[in-house]
């Protein structure tokens, strides 16, 4: 598959995606529609602008990932200092850990498997929002993050899945290989989301930054990507 058929998918992905919003807040006041719209919007220019670096090639999208890991880093550290000891040291290291081999992963990846680890990320995360928003009732993990469901995780994990299989042509993985990786890059990214979510309750903040808007920061933005990188990512690297 060209980048350039991957742009033309990705097109039809958020117009499916914007369909499902639009549905799911149709009765929503008019500030929370303005809001989820422009998260919309600036999440729609980040993917096409990952997926631009990955088209690129050579040290582009190795350099996303290290100023992604850079500026998450510094987010991460502001945190960090208004968290109230004890401080959970080994989660730091554990973080630590996965951002080195995210870049390491970032470096020995084709840049279409970092294309596709991303776009399952992205669907995940989409999808699981989307239709959590639409017709989540069960709360998933409410003393970490409330507004996360049940109804959302199913739904982030049915994309993935599907996106993961939709665009194997980018991988050398068979259409089983596709459906289980996709799978656990889900898992990665609902494990990132929710420790991110997690930080910041601990440290009793909203956003880890204002750097990027409606997203609330480049590592609540990002960490779904970060920990598949590191752990689905390295490990597709060393298999």
């Amino acid at each position: 598959m060209s980048f350039a058929a991957l742009g033309i998918r990705s097109l039809a992905l958020f117009t499916l995606g914007a369909m499902l919003m639009a549905f799911g807040t149709v009765k929503r006041p008019d500030a929370v529609r303005r809001e989820r719209v422009l998260k919309f919007v600036v999440y729609f220019a980040l993917v096409h602008l990952v997926i631009l670096l990955c088209a690129v090639g050579g040290a582009a999208p190795v350099a996303l990932v290290g100023l992604i890991v850079g500026v998450s880093a510094w987010e991460a550290g502001r945190a960090w200092r208004r968290i109230r000891r004890p401080r959970p040291w080994t989660m730091a290291l554990v973080a630590v850990a996965i951002a080195f081999a995210a870049v390491v992963a970032a470096r020995a990846l084709d840049p279409r498997v970092i294309a596709w680890i991303f776009l399952v990320t992205a669907a995940c995360d989409g999808f699981s929002q989307v239709i959590g928003q639409w017709l989540g009732r069960r709360a998933l993990a409410p003393a970490i993050s409330p507004n996360k469901t049940v109804e959302g995780l199913v739904g982030g994990m049915m994309g993935a899945v599907l996106v993961a299989s939709w665009l194997r042509s980018l991988t050398p993985f068979s259409p089983a290989g596709a459906v289980a990786i996709g799978a656990f890059t889900a898992l990665a990214a609902l494990a990132g989301d929710l420790t991110g979510s997690w930080v910041k309750r601990r440290a009793e903040i909203k956003d880890f930054s204002r750097l990027l808007p409606g997203q609330g920061g480049v590592l609540d933005r990002f960490n779904s990507l970060l920990v598949a990188l590191g752990t689905v990512g390295i490990w597709i690297v060393l298999a």
